[in-house]
């Protein structure tokens, strides 16, 4: 499985995950449907905007606790802005993702990006990537 492929699992895991998990952040209406698109078009508007704003390194795997640290803290709040503004376009849009404040936005960012973490590090690799990080270890 190529990173780009683990991204978007880890991505649509964390929405879901976050959308279940706190009270605060909503998908959809009512039918199940409503919700899938919901968290699909907000999986999609994560995507553009992680890809326009990245903040994870080449190296998945860094071996300095400090830069895991800097990293996970930009990334966590690379996800509650985009949280923050999935809402408000959704809003404008007439759609259905709510998000009760910034508190609940920092969780909801929190989830999100210790899931698309663990993604990247549980779910396996396979070709030259797999082979650069054994060779690199």
């Amino acid at each position: 499985m190529t990173e780009e492929n683990q991204r978007k699992i880890g991505l649509m895991a964390g929405i879901a995950l976050s959308a279940g998990l706190l009270p605060g952040v909503t998908l959809g209406g009512d039918g199940l449907p409503d919700r899938l698109l919901t968290a699909a078009l907000t999986a999609l508007l994560f995507m553009i905007l992680t890809t326009l704003v990245d903040t994870t390194p080449v190296f998945t795997r860094p071996k300095v606790p400090v830069v895991l640290l800097i990293l996970g803290a930009a990334g966590w709040l690379q996800d509650t802005l985009i949280w923050l503004l999935a809402a408000w376009l959704f809003a404008l849009a007439g759609g259905d993702l709510h998000v009760n404040g910034l508190a609940t936005a920092a969780l909801a960012g929190l989830v999100t990006r210790a899931v698309l973490w663990a993604a990247l590090w549980i779910l396996p690799r396979k070709g030259a990537e797999a082979e650069r990080e054994r060779v690199a270890s």
